[in-house]
């Protein structure tokens, strides 16, 4: 440290003032404590193993337009990872759900299990 910045940390030093606070902890409100219900497990999924791209576009399809139809909240479908994270089906699926197809039925979509499944929260059928 120059000298210059010695000078200026101590003009700094003598107007800083400490924080202290008069009030007593009986004027703090309580602490809140927020309890989440656990997530239900996903009563319906679709496992797209072993299709082609192709069935597992009209697959998904097919499913989420279903779950949509009877209102089903969330649903899960099982892509795959495939082979060292490059499976075909895997990397176009997100592409999938981008389509004005698809756009109309979720809410979000988010990767679990390791990246190998998408859990789907649809959009309440009106």
């Amino acid at each position: 440290m120059n000298i210059e910045d010695g000078n200026l940390w101590d003009k700094i030093k003598q107007t800083v003032q400490p924080f202290h606070s008069d009030r007593r902890e009986e004027v703090l409100p309580p602490r809140l404590r927020v309890h989440r219900a656990p997530l239900k497990p996903v009563s319906y999924c679709l496992d797209l193993h072993r299709l082609t791209v192709e069935e597992a576009f009209h697959k998904t399809a097919q499913f989420i337009e279903k779950h949509y139809k009877i209102g089903s909240k969330r649903i899960q479908i099982i892509t795959g990872k495939g082979h060292e994270g490059k499976g075909l089906i895997h990397g176009e699926f997100m592409g999938w759900l981008d389509t004005n197809r698809f756009k109309q039925y979720i809410r979000e979509a988010k990767w679990t299990h390791d990246e190998g499944a998408v859990d789907l929260w649809l959009k309440k059928n009106k």
